[in-house]
C-alpha cells in the first residue's frame, strides 16, 4: 500500500531525508555505459560509481543525454543521483534530473518498515522492500516494487528470466543471463557470470533505449 503525507515543502525535518555524511569507503568500482537509440545512435553516457565499506554501499550515478537532429539538440537530459544500501536494504536516495530545462528533485529515506519518498508534488510511503530502478547489481532485481529514480513513481513489477541469452552488443556476440522486468513498461537486464550488468534496456515512449557497458568495470582506490 502507498500512503501520502503532504508536500515536500511541508516536511518538518528536511535532514531526515538527507544522505549520511561522507564516509571512508574501502572499495570503489566504476561502471561506465554508453546509451544507444535505435534511430539516433549513441546519444549519451551513464555511470554508476559503487563505493563499499562493510555492510554499507553508496552508488553515485550520472546521466548525460543529448539527442541531435541536423546538429540541433532536440532533447537533453542530465541527472545526478545517490543511493545508499545497508545490510542489503535500500535506505536512502537523493537525485536531481533536468529534462529540457525542467528540474525534478527526489529524496527518499527508510523509516521503520517503510520507505518515505519526497517529491515536488508531495510525499508517499511505500513498503521497505521497494528498490530503485537502477540495476547496478543482481540484488536490485529481487523485489516486486520499483521506484523510478527520475520521478519517484512506484511500479508493481514482476521479474522473470535468468536463462542464458545469445545477444550482440557493439558488434560482439555475448552469452549473458537475461532478466525481464514487467510493469507499466518492459525492461531488460543482461548480467555476465560474475553478476555484472553488461547491458540494460528501458522503454521510452515505445522506443527501446540500450545502456551498454563501455569497458570492464574499473576498480579504484578510495580517496578517503
Amino acid at each position: 500500500m502507498v500512503s501520502r503525507r503532504g508536500t515536500i515543502s511541508g516536511l518538518a525535518v528536511a535532514g531526515a531525508l538527507a544522505l549520511c555524511p561522507p564516509c571512508a569507503y574501502a572499495a570503489t568500482t566504476v561502471y561506465e555505459y554508453h546509451i544507444e537509440h535505435p534511430r539516433y545512435g549513441k546519444i549519451g553516457t551513464y555511470s554508476n560509481t559503487v563505493k563499499e565499506i562493510g555492510d554499507e554501499t553508496e552508488i553515485d550515478s550520472e546521466l548525460h543525454v543529448a539527442v541531435k537532429l541536423l546538429g540541433i539538440v532536440m532533447y537533453r537530459e542530465d541527472a545526478t543521483r545517490v543511493e545508499r544500501w545497508k545490510a542489503g536494504r535500500f535506505v536512502a536516495f537523493a537525485g536531481v534530473t533536468v529534462t529540457n530545462g525542467q528540474r525534478i528533485e527526489l529524496k527518499g529515506q527508510a523509516q521503520g518498515e517503510e520507505f518515505v519518498i519526497a517529491t515536488q508534488d508531495g510525499t508517499i510511503s511505500v513498503p521497505a522492500r521497494v528498490h530503485p530502478s537502477n540495476p547496478w547489481a543482481p540484488s536490485v532485481l529481487d523485489t516486486d516494487l520499483m521506484m523510478s529514480t527520475k520521478t519517484g513513481r512506484i511500479d508493481q513489477v514482476q521479474v522473470s528470466g535468468g536463462g542464458v541469452d545469445g545477444v550482440t552488443f557493439d558488434g560482439k556476440d555475448l552469452r549473458l543471463r537475461r532478466y525481464e522486468i514487467t510493469g507499466t513498461k518492459r525492461q531488460f537486464v543482461w548480467l555476465d557470470e560474475r553478476g555484472i550488468p553488461v547491458a540494460f534496456r528501458t522503454d521510452q515512449d515505445g522506443t527501446p533505449i540500450d545502456f551498454v557497458l563501455t569497458r570492464p568495470p574499473q576498480a579504484e582506490a578510495a580517496s578517503r
